[in-house]
Parts: structure tokens; sequence; C-alpha cells
């Protein structure tokens, strides 16, 4: 039996040294632009498809606590419209949707405590993929953040809320973050009453002071090399 178990633990300790090893062999290339983003780049040439992730220093503790909820707010809005720029026409939630089906490529935004982020899946075919990034380059650089459909949207969090109110798991949930961080951001409790406070002049600010190229970090996994990942993450 001992002779056993200590074969199992060599067995595990093996297995465990085999996985760090490979972990620690990916090379992973960084470097900072001129404008300030630090990026990390980890070529994969495999797949003819890149990941890249932008996340910025500007979660939910960075909103003050009787507007919680508003880094969550402005993620959803996102992807509901972005403004006119020179030639190219505004576009609402449903020409962002058919747009990013033609390119067969995803963009999504979220909210953390911490951080807020960009997330973008695309092919490498150049057309495509440059098409995508100056997409979602729009997307981050200026969103409209339409009234309507945060009025609409706004009246569907409180509903969410109060139905969640009735739920014990929710309600010690809360409870537990209070008691745990009190007043530190972390504890701050989003309600109907936080998000009534929320305006769209709110996001903009919010947008302007935290969206800035010194405050993101960019990691890019795929089929590109350093050069084009530059330019990528300049676009």
């Amino acid at each position: 039996m001992k002779n056993r178990a200590a074969c199992a633990c060599l067995l595990w300790a093996a297995g465990l040294f085999c996985h760090t090893s490979t972990l620690a062999a990916i090379p992973v290339q960084q470097w900072t632009q001129p404008g300030g983003a630090r990026v990390y780049l980890v070529e994969s040439p495999a797949i003819a498809m890149v990941d890249m992730q932008l996340d910025l220093d500007a979660g939910s503790r960075r909103v003050p606590a009787d507007q919680a909820g508003l880094a969550g707010a402005a993620a959803a809005l996102f992807s509901k419209g972005v403004a006119a720029r020179g030639t190219a026409p505004a576009l609402d939630e449903n020409a962002l949707g058919e747009a990013w089906a033609d390119l067969g490529a995803s963009f999504g935004a979220s909210a953390g405590s911490d951080r807020f982020s960009f997330s973008l899946r695309s092919l490498t075919d150049p057309e495509l993929l440059n098409q995508a990034v100056a997409l979602a380059a729009r997307q981050i650089a200026e969103p409209s953040f339409p009234a309507d459909v945060w009025q609409r949207d706004r009246q569907r969090l409180q509903a969410q809320l109060k139905e969640s109110y009735t739920r014990p798991g929710s309600v010690a949930s809360r409870a537990y973050a209070k008691a745990v961080y009190g007043g530190h951001p972390y504890g701050h409790d989003v309600t109907p009453a936080t998000l009534d406070r929320i305006s769209v002049a709110d996001m903009k600010a919010f947008h302007a002071t935290w969206f800035t190229p010194c405050n993101a970090r960019v990691s890019v996994v795929g089929a590109v090399t350093r050069a084009q990942a530059d330019v990528l993450v300049t676009t």
C-alpha cells in the first residue's frame, strides 16, 4: 500500500513538473507602445485565427457608490451603437450585429471589479482582420451610448434586481459582500436607485476618464507576428 501511494505521488509530481515546464516554455513577447499601451503576444501559427483582449483599469471600483452599476451599464451599451466618423455613418445595434456576422468575427465588452475588458476573435485573413479591428476600434473609441436603449435596458435591469431580492442566495451574497468589504468599492451594491442615478452623460464621462492608451493592456494570441500585432493594436 505504501509503495502504491509513493508511486502515485511520484507520478503526480512528474505530471505537475511537465505541465509547469510546458507553461514556462510558452514564449510571451511584450512591449510598450509610444502611447503607453502594454502589449503581450503569443504567436500561434497553427490556426489562422487571432484572439485579442484589451483590459483597462476601469472596473466597478472606479465608480462612486451612489452610481454602482455604471461600469456594467457602459459595457452593455458598447454594443448598442457607434457615432458617425468622417464618411463612416453611425451604426445602431442591429447594424453592428450584421457587420460582425458578415465578418465572421465576434466582439464583446465586460466590466468586473478591477477591470473593463474588450475581446475580439477573428480569422487572420488580412481583409477580414483589418475590417474587424477597425470596427472594434470604432466601438471602443466612439460609442454612441444611445439614451433610448439605456432607458429600455435600465428598466429591464431594475426588474431583474427586484426579482433577485426574492432569492435567498442573492440576498445572502449581498450581505456577505457588505460584511466583508464594508465601504470599499468591492462592497458597493447595485440597486434600482443607483441605476436611476446613471445617465448617458455619466457613461461618456467614465469613458473619457479611463479609456486611454496609458491605462491599457492588450493580449494577443494567434497567427500574427509582432509587427502585425503592433499595427493591429495601434489601430
